[in-house]
């Protein structure tokens, strides 16, 4: 993982992530939807994403494998634990590459703890 700190917005980052990578499977795990993975996918209709509201994730969703699994609006309302479980389990079982927007201000995570 690398952390990177721009002055672009969460959805600026986001869309340059899936124009470098271009994704066909993407994962979404938090509780705002990002207008930014529908836009791609409608302009790549060969991509298809999958939504995740919070952890655990779903059984459908946890036996499956993406290209890139994005995971915003979601650790700041966990516990530490249970982020550090989520992001593991993304990590090991789930994604090729993670792509991690937290609001470092409102939760007990520091930069350099991913």
């Amino acid at each position: 993982m690398t952390f990177t700190q721009t002055s672009d917005t969460p959805q600026q980052a986001i869309a340059a992530l899936l124009d470098q990578h271009a994704p066909e499977r993407i994962l979404a795990v938090g509780r705002s939807e990002l207008p930014v993975l529908a836009a791609f996918c409608q302009a790549h209709p060969h991509s298809c994403f999958d939504q995740a509201p919070d952890t655990p994730l779903p059984a459908n969703l946890a036996s499956q494998r993406y290209d890139l699994a994005i995971v915003a609006d979601c650790l700041e309302h966990l516990s530490k634990q249970e982020g550090m479980q989520l992001l593991g389990g993304i990590r090991n079982l789930n994604a090729s590459r993670l792509a991690v927007l937290v609001e470092l201000a409102a939760c007990d995570w520091q930069a350099t703890e991913f």
